[in-house]
């Protein structure tokens, strides 16, 4: 395992999985991904949200010593954003946290973990 991608939205679950793949990345010696996904606003707002989010998971990959690239996305649709990155990036592993901080917090999954771990071509880790 080489290349771990990790979907991150500031929710508790996704800092989680960003724990849980920092452990895996330590275990193999691969290369953390992650990237933000944000919705496109006529303000700065969301994109301010998502380069705090990202410096947040910066911050601890740097503690943790592990090789990482941060990405953020501008995109109504994350799902899509995640598994097209997983095929084209050729990475090995997925790692996204069941539920994040959209509308969809009442499902037992969330949307975007539910069409992730459908359509992805690659494996996924759902940290709970």
């Amino acid at each position: 395992m080489q290349k771990i991608l990790i979907g991150v939205d500031g929710s508790e679950h996704s800092k989680k999985a960003l724990a849980e793949a920092i452990k895996i990345a330590e275990k193999f010696g691969a290369e953390v991904t992650v990237v933000s996904v944000f919705y496109p606003a006529p303000t700065p707002s969301a994109h301010d949200f998502s380069h705090r989010i990202l410096e947040d998971a910066k911050a601890v990959l740097e503690y943790e010593k592990v090789k990482y690239k941060l990405i953020s996305v501008t995109s109504a649709n994350p799902s899509k954003v995640i598994t097209d990155m997983a095929r084209d990036g050729k990475f090995d592993l997925v790692v996204i946290g069941r539920r994040g901080v959209g509308a969809a917090h009442e499902l037992v999954l969330g949307s975007v973990c539910n069409r992730v771990s459908c359509e992805s071509p690659v494996n996924v880790l759902i940290v709970m």
